[in-house]
């Protein structure tokens, strides 16, 4: 990553630095013509001219580049007008040179006074560069890659034939000896061209110069440190012999085997250089790669260990054929290895999935999703097992499925408690039904034959009192209050199953639904002068009815239970409790022995004799029964003989 981040800001600097130099150096070579400053038009003296049709082309090409850069491809139309002008500029010289063109463009608008020969013609090397160049810019601009690699071939040989211009003039190659095809390309001439073509060879993620220059492999480090020899050295070397001979030093004979002689010894001892250290790193490579590949193998098998403690693994072919089995899998299904091998998967259905089931299974994992459900197995011994299986499939490198791994892991004790849980629940309703059938009949039917007892002794009460002497009236009273307090047990036993029937959860204000408590227990309150003091009490979501119950009763209790002689002093608080609202119903009463804290709020369970406090013991059993309801607690903290504190706690819902 380093390495590519250096890469592309060198390679912005390169963008920036050879669009400078192109604009600057074609806009001065016409400022040159116009003015007629022949060492701008010529850097070496009497060396070839940089024409102004070439300095035209440079001008079109740093525009092009600037645009690139800028990545303003709204500019298309200039983008591609420039690009044609180019082509056309060098088409039309080509075809002068050859005899062909009916319209003169070397001196279309400047006229060359400073050649002697084809004055202001390109020469026919710059002429094709041109070309090139603008085959280039064009080629850039389509997604084709096709087109794209014409565009990569005309900057290569743009750049093959710049260098071969400029190797011409280092090596000092007079005007005389060069070829008619360089012959009038100017050393800057054939600089620019280098420079655009590598740029935009270098731009090219395509291209082998950009991935020889930006990529971290070995092939592209090796060929960035033999570049400097195969380039220098001959350039160099050729230069100090062709020096020697043009001197007189060493004859040409001479001067040739000595460069053959000098540069293969030199070649190779670098070469050697460079292998050493490629061999090197190669073996630290290797030695990691060996470490690796030794921990990678350590930690497959301890993991391959792992997992055959815990899943059933099996692979199939693509016919559904077992092609391995581990021990697990053998183990729990009850086969040995050689009885399921090449068996196919079928063998395992249980029957009790339908067709649709397998059908949708196999289209997934055909698709190449991977499978994850449960699935009921049958054993070779005709045991049944629950697996919750995933089924993998593999592709090959052309995408087409070669195997299938199931990994199951064996869940068949949690599906046994589930349908336990289940069969359990139906049991549950079961009852529930029965307990509700039995709620309706005693609320019915054994309050008939109550009031059918408690009729007759009223009426033996009142008609035959002379018949009856002291100990059978006593009898018929003590009659009369049994069957009352039956009925009275019975009315409680049906509201005590009511309470969770038919709510509707509302907001409620509980200061609000305090005081209308208040208002139901006026009398109890002002018999009693007893105080309540509440404020700040929440308003939440709840259950109106059996809330209002549960206040009503504590408060009640508070007033019922209270020391002779003292006036009730009734405090109730809420705080938040995390997820819960936590209230507080305070008494100052006769308390309660901390053995029976539990047991108050069991259904039917007095503390205290009917004759001291009157009550059928249900009271705080709703209580009970209605914090359940709100999903909540309830308890009690009391000292005996110092009074009471009931806590309860009311789930908070997603509206409060």
């Amino acid at each position: 990553m380093e390495f590519n981040s250096s890469f592309k800001n060198k390679g912005h600097i390169f963008n920036q630095a050879v669009i400078a130099f192109c604009l600057v150096l074609s806009l001065s070579v016409i400022l040159g013509w116009i003015l007629e400053l022949a060492g701008i038009l010529s850097i070496i003296p009497q060396a070839a001219t940089m024409k102004f049709n070439t300095a035209l082309i440079f001008l079109f090409s740093g525009i092009i580049l600037l645009l690139s850069e800028k990545n303003n491809f709204g500019s298309k139309p200039l983008y591609k007008t420039l690009s044609y002008l180019i082509i056309f500029i060098g088409a039309f010289t080509i075809a002068e040179h050859l005899g062909l063109s009916i319209v003169s463009i070397d001196n279309l608008i400047i006229p060359d006074e400073l050649t002697a020969k084809n004055p202001g013609r390109m020469s026919p090397a710059t002429a094709i560069c041109s070309i090139l160049i603008g085959i280039g810019f064009l080629a850039d601009l389509s997604s084709g890659k096709n087109i794209n690699k014409v565009g990569l071939y005309a900057f290569k040989f743009t750049a093959i034939l710049s260098l071969v211009a400029i190797i011409s003039y280092v090596l000092l190659i007079p005007l005389s000896s060069k070829s008619s095809f360089f012959k009038s390309m100017a050393i800057h001439t054939s600089g620019l061209f280098l420079l655009i073509s590598t740029l935009q060879l270098f731009n090219n993620s395509n291209s082998s110069f950009h991935q020889i220059v930006n990529e971290d492999y070995e092939g592209s480090k090796l060929t960035r440190k033999i570049l400097p020899i195969i380039i220098l050295f001959p350039i160099l070397s050729s230069f100090i012999f062709i020096l020697a001979i043009n001197q007189e030093v060493i004859s040409t004979e001479f001067g040739l085997v000595a460069y053959a002689a000098v540069f293969i010894p030199l070649s190779i001892i670098y070469v050697s250089y460079i292998a050493v250290g490629l061999n090197k790193s190669e073996k630290e490579r290797r030695i990691l790669a060996k470490e690796l590949e030794d921990s990678n193998k350590y930690y497959l098998k301890r993991f391959q260990q792992g997992v055959d403690q815990v899943s059933l693994i099996g692979t199939l072919d693509t016919n559904l054929n077992f092609t391995y089995v581990n021990d697990l899998f053998c183990e729990v299904l009850k086969y040995n290895k050689d009885e399921i091998l090449n068996k196919n998967i079928s063998i395992l259905r249980s029957g009790h999935h339908n067709v649709e089931f397998y059908t949708d299974l196999w289209k997934k994992v055909e698709s190449g999703e991977i499978w994850v459900n449960e699935i009921k197995n049958k054993a070779k011994d005709g045991s049944y097992h629950w697996t919750l299986t995933a089924i993998i499939p593999f592709k090959n490198e052309k995408g087409e499925i070669f195997e299938y791994m199931s990994l199951s892991q064996n869940i068949t004790d949690r599906k046994t408690a589930e349908e336990s849980k289940g069969e359990y629940l139906k049991k549950l309703e079961y009852k529930n039904k029965e307990l509700e059938q039995f709620a309706y009949v005693a609320s019915h039917d054994l309050q008939e034959p109550l009031r059918t007892v408690n009729n007759f002794t009223e009426l033996l009460a009142k008609r035959r009192t002379d018949y009856f002497d002291e100990l059978g009236l006593k009898s018929l009273q003590f009659i009369q209050d049994a069957t009352s307090r039956m009925s009275e047990l019975i009315k409680n036993l049906l509201d005590y199953n009511r309470l969770d029937k038919d709510n509707i959860l509302t907001k409620i204000n509980c200061n609000q639904l305090v005081k209308d408590v208040e208002k139901d227990l006026s009398m109890n309150i002002k018999d009693a002068e007893a105080t309540i003091t509440y404020n700040n009490l929440p308003t939440l979501m709840g259950y109106e009815t059996p809330l209002r119950l549960l206040f009503q009763n504590l408060i009640n209790n508070a007033i019922k239970f209270r020391k002779k002689d003292t006036k009730p002093i009734i405090e109730i608080n809420a705080k938040l409790n995390g997820d819960e609202w936590l209230f507080s119903i305070q008494d100052n009463g006769i308390g309660i022995p901390t053995k029976y804290k539990d047991k108050i709020f069991v259904i039917f369970q007095r503390l205290h004799n009917k004759n001291e406090y009157e009550g059928s013991g249900i009271g705080l059993a709703h209580c009970r029964k209605i914090v359940d309801l709100h999903q909540g607690q309830i308890w009690v903290d009391s000292i005996n003989d110092e009074g009471s504190t009931f806590y309860f706690t009311i789930k908070i819902k997603e509206h409060d």
